[in-house]
C-alpha cells in the first residue's frame, strides 16, 4: 500500500504542472502515467535523421506562477521564444523548448515521484481517503485528494469503474465534452520546405490546421515539416491505414512540400 497526500492521474503537461505546483507547496505527491514515457501530446522522435515535434507545436504563459517557472528555464536556455505569431506579430510569445517539446515533459517531471506504465484502472471513494486501483498491479494507492488530468472521456471511465457518483452538474456536463482527433504527418524533405518566417503557418480553413518546419524551428539539422491536419481532414482519414491517409495528406500538403522529395513520411493519431 503506498499512502500519498495527492495522486495526480496522467504525467502530460496539465498532470505534471499540476503535480510540480502541489509538492512545491510541500504536500507528498505521486504522478501514475499509463505511457513508458512522460510528456503526453509534448511529443519529440526521431523520423530518419529528422528530430520533430510531433505533438504540440508550442506553448504560451497564461498565469503569473507559470510564467515565473517559464522565466527560470529562459535564464537557463532550456526553453526559448519561438516567436509571437504566424502570419503577423499579436505581441504573445510563443515558446519551444530546447531539442524538442519533449523536452519540456521531462523538465517538468524531474524530482517529481511519477510511476510510469501504471494505466489506472479504478479510483474508488473510501472512508477517509480515495483508493486507486492500478492495472496489472497488486499495490493500491491511497490519496487524501486525486486529480484526473486524462481526458475527460478516460477519467470519467475510472470514475464509473471505481462506483464513483457526480453531482448532477458534472453527470449532465462531462460527458457532453468531446475532442477532435488530430493526424499529425512528419515529412523529411531533400530541401527546405516553403514555409514563410517563423517556419510555421497556422490556418481556420483548409486540409491542415498547423504546419511547422523544424529546421526553422531550431530542432531538426535535416529538413522536415509537421503537418497537423484539420479537425474535418483528420475525421474524414481517421478509419483509414496509416499509408492511405499519409498518401492523402501529402496530396493535400503540395503547396509546403511540391518540388521536394519525401526521405520519410511518419503518420501520428492524437484521439485527444
Amino acid at each position: 500500500m503506498t499512502t500519498v497526500d495527492v495522486l495526480v492521474v496522467g504525467a502530460g503537461l496539465s498532470g505534471l504542472t499540476a503535480a510540480r505546483r502541489l509538492a512545491d507547496d510541500g504536500l507528498d505527491v505521486l504522478v501514475l502515467e499509463r505511457d513508458r514515457w512522460v510528456g503526453g501530446r509534448l511529443g519529440t522522435r526521431l523520423v530518419g535523421r529528422a528530430l520533430v515535434d510531433h505533438g504540440a507545436q508550442f506553448f504560451t504563459t497564461r498565469n503569473r506562477h507559470f510564467a515565473d517557472w517559464v522565466d527560470t528555464l529562459l535564464a537557463d536556455d532550456l526553453v526559448v521564444e519561438w516567436s509571437r505569431g504566424f502570419g503577423g506579430n499579436d505581441g504573445y510569445p510563443r515558446f519551444v523548448a530546447r531539442g524538442g517539446m519533449g523536452e519540456l515533459g521531462r523538465i517538468l517531471a524531474r524530482d517529481l515521484p511519477v510511476r510510469l506504465d501504471a494505466a489506472v484502472r479504478a479510483v474508488i471513494a473510501g472512508a477517509e481517503r480515495w483508493q486507486v486501483v492500478v492495472e496489472g498491479q497488486d499495490d493500491t494507492v491511497e490519496a487524501a485528494a486525486v486529480v484526473l488530468t486524462a481526458p475527460v472521456p478516460q477519467s470519467l471511465r475510472i470514475l464509473e469503474a471505481g462506483g464513483v457518483e457526480l453531482g448532477h452538474d458534472e453527470a449532465e456536463g462531462l460527458p457532453r465534452i468531446s475532442y477532435d482527433p488530430t493526424l499529425a504527418l512528419v515529412a523529411v524533405l531533400d530541401r527546405s520546405p516553403a514555409l514563410p518566417h517563423p517556419g510555421a503557418v497556422q490556418r481556420d480553413v483548409g486540409p491542415f490546421s498547423f504546419v511547422a518546419d523544424n529546421e526553422a524551428k531550431g530542432l531538426s539539422e535535416v529538413p522536415a515539416l509537421t503537418l497537423h491536419a484539420s479537425a474535418a481532414t483528420s475525421a474524414a482519414l481517421w478509419d483509414e491505414s496509416d499509408s492511405t491517409a499519409i498518401a492523402s495528406l501529402l496530396d493535400g500538403a503540395e503547396e509546403f512540400v511540391g518540388g521536394r522529395e519525401v526521405l520519410e513520411a511518419h503518420l501520428t493519431r492524437w484521439e485527444f
